[in-house]
């Protein structure tokens, strides 16, 4: 069972939204919202914490947005709120997403001393032509002055790239050469999703985006990364602490604008309005209380993304009722022996084979399908 719990924060300042973004963020703000923004952020800390009540806190993640575009004393205040709320931020992955156009080697030395030990860096590619595409403000220039410097003060160095996008790339060149630049424990490889927006990139047909999935799984096999995701790799004990809560059914606490939370302990899910005007006046925070069927869902959706599958003897625990009196065992008999499923029963672990990973969605479908509530 997942006792731990994790804390997101939302930053939805960007001097620049990324034309394959669907994230909420906005470019026109003023000089001094973001520092009103980050008091509110810390006030709503120390009034919502407890909610995490009984669990413990082992991941803190800045997001965005682009969490560079606060100051350095905002993080050094965190760092002081944290502390008198209990949290050990020493023994928390403390992770930082980041742009490698927007800093300098000041700002990333302050994120080291406030008690930062994970950065995620966010590349996408490291081909200039496929960069302006997607409408990035970084370019390879950028991450060949910057990305060193992260590696000069961060052991944990994460980053985002996204695939799906861009003809005719090469993918393992774009690799090599950030790999050259710093000693990635964590990438998270991403298939490009069109937003609605006019002037969002083209979706590459199905064969070239397959062609440049696999290109990445291969070169990161090579360099001893397991998929332990749907969409993330990593070195051994490198796995993303905070991500994993997700797709564990553990707690979180999402706090700004945008942000979602889930306490697991109480069914409860609660989400700021995509308003930074609403937050900062405190006003836009919604919650709602799962039902039964949005639960069982919720487990089997987050669970079976993750290498490690679910186990389905916390069924009981978490909604009152075995695993299989709430699903069809002859669904998941069936998905076992077409291959897309394995079940262990000795141990109660389901989880997906490499087949069912690829054919995730399918699979879904026909577990949803064959609850029994």
């Amino acid at each position: 069972m997942n006792n731990f719990s994790g804390i997101y924060f939302h930053i939805p300042f960007c001097p620049k939204k990324c034309l394959y973004c669907d994230f909420f963020s906005v470019t026109n703000f003023s000089k001094t919202l973001p520092d009103e923004y980050g008091k509110v952020l810390l006030t709503e800390l120390e009034s919502r914490f407890g909610e995490l009540s009984g669990t413990k806190t082992v991941s803190v993640y800045f997001g965005g947005g682009s969490p560079s575009v606060m100051s350095e004393k905002f993080y050094q205040k965190f760092a002081e709120s944290a502390s008198k709320l209990g949290i050990d931020l020493g023994s928390c992955e403390w992770t930082v997403e980041i742009n490698p156009a927007d800093i300098d080697e000041s700002w990333i030395k302050n994120l080291k001393n406030c008690g930062v030990n994970r950065i995620s860096l966010g590349i996408q590619a490291f081909d200039d032509a496929v960069l302006a595409e997607a409408g990035r403000r970084t370019n390879v220039a950028d991450m060949e002055k910057n990305i060193p410097l992260f590696a000069k003060y961060f052991d944990n160095i994460s980053c985002d790239f996204i695939y799906g996008l861009g003809k005719n790339r090469e993918i393992n060149h774009e690799l090599t050469q950030v790999f050259e630049l710093a000693p990635f424990k964590h990438v998270s490889a991403y298939s490009y999703s069109r937003p609605e927006r006019k002037n969002a990139p083209e979706l590459l047909d199905e064969e070239e985006t397959l062609l440049q999935e696999k290109a990445i799984r291969d070169f990161l096999q090579k360099k001893g990364f397991s998929r332990y995701e749907i969409s993330n790799y990593s070195l051994p004990c490198f796995e993303s602490r905070h991500n994993m809560l997700y797709w564990t059914y553990g707690s979180w606490l999402g706090i700004g604008a945008g942000a979602a939370s889930f306490i697991r302990k109480a069914g409860v899910s609660s989400r700021y309005a995509d308003d930074i005007e609403a937050f900062v006046s405190g006003d836009g925070l919604s919650s709602w209380e799962l039902t039964l069927r949005e639960k069982i869902e919720e487990f089997l959706l987050m669970g079976l993304r993750v290498k490690i599958g679910i186990n389905t003897n916390d069924s009981k625990d978490l909604f009152g009722k075995s695993f299989f009196e709430l699903i069809s065992g002859k669904t998941v008999s069936d998905l076992v022996t077409e291959g897309f499923l394995d079940f262990n029963e000795k141990s109660g672990v389901l989880k997906c084979t490499a087949k069912g990973s690829d054919f995730l969605n399918a699979v879904l479908i026909k577990l949803f399908d064959a609850i029994r509530c």
